[in-house]
């Protein structure tokens, strides 16, 4: 399949990638683009680019519901969800002042991105996440593209771009984004030894995923040489090496039990432990997951591993990286990934 053929093939999957058909009103739970509105503006005004994922987790919240033919139940609950990522975060996503709308400043995104994506990995590849996202969102709610808001999403790729690129001498780009999709999912399918072994202590799985993601929806956008420049980066990103196995641990009795039909069940998502555990602040020691995953990034994974998959013809592999990928997910002792 040449690059024309691939985009042509993905942007018509683009509409129901993970379950086919798009969503229609889910039985009276729908979001709307508020949701849009609130991610974008809960991203500007974050402190810092990390706190950037509460406003990054509701736009991929919004958009793993508008693409997905998912049951009203799991939409509601999802809903459920982001709306309390949103009251947590308070004054992050109260609405900046109103300015003139200037939709052309949308392309300043992509121009901010350069460097930072430029000589290798950085940040795991947030800058390109977030900037992909955001441009995303714009696009389809370009009245917030206001110069403040804007200015303020450049200037995420810009503390990004200060930091030393990670770089391997071995790295080479992709020829082409399946070529970068298989080979992400061949990376993650490496670590099945480390299923059900809580306590050794995985790679970013999670941004693997989304960092490629976020390259293929740039192309999917129109900015193809961008995308490809960032492809060395994602290169260095999934060749972390498999950890060795202590003779000591023992898999426990979850091993190999993550599925994406188990994160997509309404169980998951009303499920009161999981909401309690998304509710508390990080702790290394009791609670490694429960904040993190609460800080957008369990939205922001499912959204990108729904629109990968459909890439990949292999299901096993499929199922088996979905195993791996998610076992944090579903199994508050496993740290990393």
């Amino acid at each position: 399949m040449n690059r024309s053929e691939f985009l042509a093939l993905t942007s018509s999957l683009i509409g129901g990638l993970a379950l086919p058909g798009p969503i229609a009103a889910a039985a009276g739970v729908e979001l709307d683009e508020s949701y849009l509105e609130k991610g974008l503006t809960g991203m500007a005004k974050a402190n810092g680019w990390f706190e950037s994922h509460w406003g990054a987790g509701i736009l991929a919240g919004y958009y793993l519901c508008k693409e997905n033919q998912l049951p009203a139940e799991t939409v509601a609950g999802i809903k459920k969800q982001l709306d309390t990522a949103i009251k947590i975060r308070g004054d992050q996503f109260v609405p900046l002042p109103e300015e003139p709308v200037k939709e052309e400043s949308i392309q300043s995104i992509a121009k901010a991105l350069e460097p930072a994506i430029e000589g290798g990995l950085r940040a795991h590849g947030h800058a390109v996440i977030f900037a992909s996202l955001s441009i995303r969102a714009l696009k389809d709610v370009p009245h917030m593209a206001q110069p403040t808001l804007v200015n303020k999403l450049c200037g995420l790729s810009r503390q990004i771009s200060k930091k030393k690129p990670e770089m391997k001498p071995s790295a080479k780009p992709y020829e082409d984004s399946q070529e970068m999709i298989d080979a992400t999912f061949d990376s993650v399918g490496r670590f099945e030894p480390v299923l059900g072994h809580a306590d050794v202590l995985r790679p970013n799985f999670t941004h693997m995923m989304t960092h490629a993601e976020a390259l293929l929806n740039l192309e999917l956008m129109g900015f193809t040489d961008l995308a490809q420049s960032g492809f060395l980066g994602h290169r260095v990103h999934i060749t972390e090496d498999v950890p060795e196995i202590p003779p000591e641990s023992k898999a426990d009795g979850k091993k190999g039990r993550a599925s994406l039909e188990a994160l997509m069940d309404q169980g998951f998502w009303n499920d009161t432990s999981n909401q309690n555990q998304w509710k508390r602040m990080w702790n290394m020691k009791n609670n490694p997951n429960g904040y993190w995953i609460a800080a957008g990034h369990l939205f922001k994974v499912l959204y990108s591993y729904h629109r990968l998959i459909k890439q990949v013809k292999n299901k096993e592999k499929v199922d088996l990286c979905s195993k791996i990928l998610l076992e944090r997910y579903l199994n508050p002792e496993v740290s990393g990934g």
